[in-house]
């Protein structure tokens, strides 16, 4: 994608009964940005990215997104968004390839072998194009998951600890899609304490013990 796109939340707020999550957080994200989330286990770092997603409701505030100058609904949002998270789960019993196939044709495209192949093997997956996923490795399977959130070219990619169980190779390609994503034009956010992974970011907001503490 090459359109102009950008990500805000204002004043939000996130609970679970007593205890506050998130209060009155502001974060702002352009194109070609990548915004670190960064703080202490939880400081609220996973609440905000998946509120951000569409994925978590919120209990104050507005999150915006928007796409040449075109914003983007609630319900639309996460068409736009691919996410990364050690904790996302994929059907093992499929293939790669097939998984990628599945993901096109609920989103109402024809699924083309030739560009998914492509994906799979930017991502170090040439070889696994074809084995189920239940066979591979947790830092393969890590892979799968980032193939999936960047074949589409959304305009939010969206990491969760995106290296949580890769290797060398594996941080090496997660630092090669965000630096492509930033030349289309694409708007990254990665939720990390790792400190390899906050030097891939452009921007940073700190969370302290809890998201009530916050600096840019």
């Amino acid at each position: 994608m090459n359109a102009f796109a950008s990500l805000r939340a204002v004043s939000v707020s996130k609970s679970y009964g007593w205890r506050s999550v998130l209060n009155n957080v502001s974060i702002e994200a352009h194109s070609g940005q990548c915004l670190c989330i960064a703080g202490p286990n939880g400081s609220g770092k996973s609440t905000l990215l998946k509120i951000l997603c569409g994925l978590l409701s919120y209990d104050s505030g507005s999150v915006e997104s928007v796409i040449n100058n075109d914003i983007i609904s609630d319900g639309r949002r996460p068409f736009h968004i691919g996410m990364v998270a050690p904790y996302l789960q994929v059907y093992d019993e499929f293939t790669p390839t097939e998984l990628i196939q599945l993901q096109q044709r609920m989103h109402g495209e024809h699924p083309d072998r030739h560009q998914v192949l492509q994906t799979l093997a930017r991502v170090g997956l040439a070889d696994r194009a074809e084995e189920t996923v239940r066979t591979l490795s947790s830092g393969l399977r890590q892979r799968v998951i980032l193939a999936l959130a960047v074949h589409r070219k959304p305009a939010f990619l969206m990491l969760d600890e995106p290296t949580n169980s890769m290797d060398t190779e594996g941080r090496r390609i997660v630092e090669r899609e965000v630096q492509l994503h930033q030349q289309r034009n694409g708007v990254v956010v990665i939720a990390t304490n790792d400190d390899w992974e906050k030097q891939l970011c452009t921007h940073f907001i700190e969370f302290g013990s809890s998201a009530s503490s916050v600096s840019v």
